[in-house]
């Protein structure tokens, strides 16, 4: 079965498994009647009755061992939606979006004021990194209720490059308009590894690292937390976090790993 972390039940018992394992019925019964404040707490429960390499390391098992679905939003034109079904995603070349954002910036009222501008400011945001950095990426999130719910932005105006060139283009936030109107969010579902996972939650500093720094990587520590929350709390609804957990990769997602497309209704612009 494909975890969706929203979904606990495609992750609950495999992962209760693994704690079991870890520190024994009798610890994960007293877990279960804790009562912990915040979320945190339950998680740093299980790591108090084990040790931070022991637990960050059966957690890189659990993730080696499964696959997952993440979520990639954005807003796209028809003809779009068409490429990412025929050729993936492909990851950010700053070059690429010129003549992208020409077609939907020109609806603008200003925009014959500052089309001269818009190989320059491309040329910044992407290559010259003074914004954002995104070249040479694709971003996911981990969780669905967290991108459509939390960090929408890019449902309600796309790629998070074309913001910032609207932005610096016209100087204040009309460019978004244009960015929303013409055209229509999008979740891309995306099957990962649980290595492409590991990777791509920890582009910086590796799983390992992390655990070097003496510390429980973050993707560890969000599947960590929110179970042992849940087992101390069952009423309790994962997707009410609204997850922030990001994942990046540098390279093209083929098509093969694309497991749905879904055509949100459309997101109020704000």
């Amino acid at each position: 079965m494909i975890i969706h972390y929203d979904k606990f039940e495609t992750w609950d018992r495999p992962f209760g498994d693994l704690v079991v394992r870890l520190l024994g019925e009798e610890a994960v019964n007293n877990l279960a009647s804790s009562n912990f404040e915040y979320i945190e707490d339950a998680g740093d429960f299980v790591v108090n009755q084990s040790d931070i390499e022991t637990v960050s390391t059966e957690i890189q098992g659990w993730l080696w061992a499964h696959e997952f679905c993440v979520f990639h939003g954005t807003r796209l034109l028809p003809e779009e939606i068409l490429s990412v079904q025929q050729n993936g995603l492909l990851p950010l070349v700053a070059t690429d979006r010129e003549r992208r954002l020409r077609k939907i910036l020109a609806r603008h009222p200003r925009w014959y004021s500052v089309e001269n501008r818009l190989l320059e400011v491309i040329e910044d945001v992407g290559p010259n990194e003074k914004q954002g950095r995104r070249q040479g990426q694709v971003h996911f999130s981990l969780s669905r209720s967290g991108l459509v719910n939390s960090f929408d932005h890019y449902l309600t105006h796309g790629s998070e490059f074309d913001q910032h060139v609207a932005h610096r283009l016209f100087g204040d936030q009309s460019g978004l308009e244009p960015l929303h109107s013409e055209t229509v969010p999008v979740l891309v579902h995306v099957s990962f590894s649980g290595e492409q996972l590991i990777q791509g939650a920890h582009p910086h500093f590796s799983y390992s690292d992390v655990v070097g720094m003496g510390e429980v990587p973050g993707l560890a520590r969000t599947f960590l937390d929110a179970w042992a929350y849940k087992a101390a709390n069952p009423s309790f609804n994962i997707e009410t976090l609204r997850t922030d957990c990001c994942v990046m990769e540098r390279f093209a997602t083929p098509r093969d790993r694309i497991l749905h497309i879904e055509k949100l209704g459309d997101m109020a612009a704000h």
